[in-house]
């Protein structure tokens, strides 16, 4: 599904992949690692041409070599951060860290009937005008990929657009394909406990289990068809990056139940990965919260300014925990990484909807209440179509957009891109609207910044 034209996009579409390993099997609990029970994966921050075999030495197992060789994922015993900050050429050193999916985007409702067009009820699409945006471009040509808990390969609204042959899950710092054991939700999340009924299931590794991923895929990229709903960029490509999965933690009688996560380092490999074969624009609509003086944040700087200089936009969600960012001690990421695009969300009055972070690390806003969507209907759902809110539904809207953007110039450059965007934007006043960037996002406002007039 590669574009064939002489770009950025045509040369790295020839070597997808190539020097990236896959296989093995994901195991129902996350102890089915492949690594020894006390071994720990870490993340090493340094450079210089022999630091891969200083790793080596000391009795680390060089998993990774990502952004360049400046960010290394590595795996060895427990309780070494301390031996490895002491080697030569490592800047510093931290063990990986799971983090749970933002929570607020979970509250589901609202099923869609799929046998008629919805494009009607999209209020988002047409606030942000990209019916007419459509007019000039649909993302043709271009690739996206979505780091999230997988898409769906079969729902009819997406089917023709995800590239399975790329897609990829990436757990335990191993990238991986093909069709094996999978623990999926097998029911709603409980409001009180949020867990999620689980059970195993054989199906591709890199589609979705939990239905977050298939819903930020079809806001950017749903086919245009006679039934469901449409995309911001309903012709570009989608690779599947399945970084979410259930870790078992009660078990009830004859049931289990599990928390949908996710760790650091997979997510630093699947940005990495992204980068390798291509793609245009990645979202990211998951966050992390961590300290003031996360070692962490370096990691995300490095492997995120690479991806900007190889051409790749990264579009990430503000997160969902009404934080005024300039106000508070930590650190959202990768929400608060200069280069990121960081998207909030606005409601139908363009104000800031109430769960969503602000402050001025945050870039961009897009609708991201009751956002009408694709799901996989395979798990749990009674139906292809939902409404969720979250600013994991604002920031697709953005990498859609992306997509618009590089279909009309293959070759520019993320920073312009980015650019166009925020200058074609919907300033916003009055209450409840500060902290929000530029503002709301505006499809041919934005198509103008870098085409002009039609």
């Amino acid at each position: 599904m590669c574009n064939t034209e002489t770009s950025r996009r045509s040369v790295l579409c020839g070597i997808a992949g190539s020097t990236i390993a896959v296989g093995g099997v994901e195991g129902v609990r996350s102890t089915d690692r492949q690594a020894p029970a006390d071994h720990e994966i870490y993340i090493v921050l340094g450079g210089g041409a022999g630091l891969r075999s200083r790793l080596e030495s000391a009795g680390f197992e060089v998993l990774h070599a990502l952004a360049d060789g400046s960010v290394f994922i590595i795996q060895g015993p427990a309780g070494k951060e301390d031996e490895l900050r002491s080697l030569a050429a490592v800047a510093d050193a931290v063990t990986n860290e799971t983090f749970a999916l933002g929570e607020i985007e979970r509250n589901e409702r609202d099923i869609e009937r799929g046998d008629e067009a919805l494009s009607e009820e999209q209020w988002d699409n047409q606030l942000i005008r990209a019916e007419r945006a459509h007019e000039r471009a649909t993302g043709a040509g271009t690739t996206l990929a979505v780091i999230d808990s997988g898409v769906s390969f079969a729902h009819p609204d997406l089917r023709s657009q995800v590239d399975t042959d790329r897609s990829r899950l990436v757990r335990d710092a191993r990238i991986r394909s093909g069709t094996d054991s999978v623990t999926v939700a097998s029911g709603p999340q409980n409001p009180l406990s949020r867990l999620n009924p689980i059970e195993t299931t054989t199906q591709a590794l890199a589609t979705d289990v939990d239905g977050h991923g298939t819903h930020v895929a079809g806001i950017a990229a749903a086919s245009r068809g006679d039934t469901g709903v449409v995309g911001v960029a309903p012709d570009a490509s989608v690779v599947s990056l399945r970084t979410m999965f259930f870790d078992p933690v009660l078990e009830d009688g004859e049931s289990t139940y599990g928390r949908l996560i996710g760790s650091i380092a997979d997510i630093l490999i699947a940005i990495d990965y992204a980068v390798e074969i291509g793609v245009d624009v990645v979202n990211a609509s998951l966050r992390t919260i961590q300290p003031g003086d996360s070692r962490a944040f370096a990691a995300f700087r490095r492997v995120i300014q690479h991806a900007i200089e190889n051409g790749t936009l990264i579009v990430v969600s503000a997160g969902n925990d009404f934080l005024d960012l300039d106000r508070v001690a930590r650190y959202v990421l990768p929400a608060d990484v200069s280069g990121a695009v960081a998207v909030g969300a606005t409601g139908r009055t363009d104000t800031r909807v109430l769960f969503s972070n602000y402050g001025d690390a945050i870039d961009v806003a897009a609708p991201g209440s009751g956002i009408l969507s694709t799901v996989p209907n395979r798990l749990y759902y009674e139906s292809l179509y939902r409404r969720k809110p979250g600013t994991s539904m604002a920031a697709p809207q953005v990498a859609g957009l992306a997509c618009l953007l590089r279909e009309i110039d293959p070759d520019l450059h993320p920073r312009r891109v980015e650019q166009a965007i925020e200058m074609g934007a919907i300033e916003l006043s009055g209450e409840s609207t500060s902290g929000l960037g530029a503002g709301r996002i505006d499809a041919p406002a934005a198509i103008e910044q870098i085409a002009g007039q039609p």
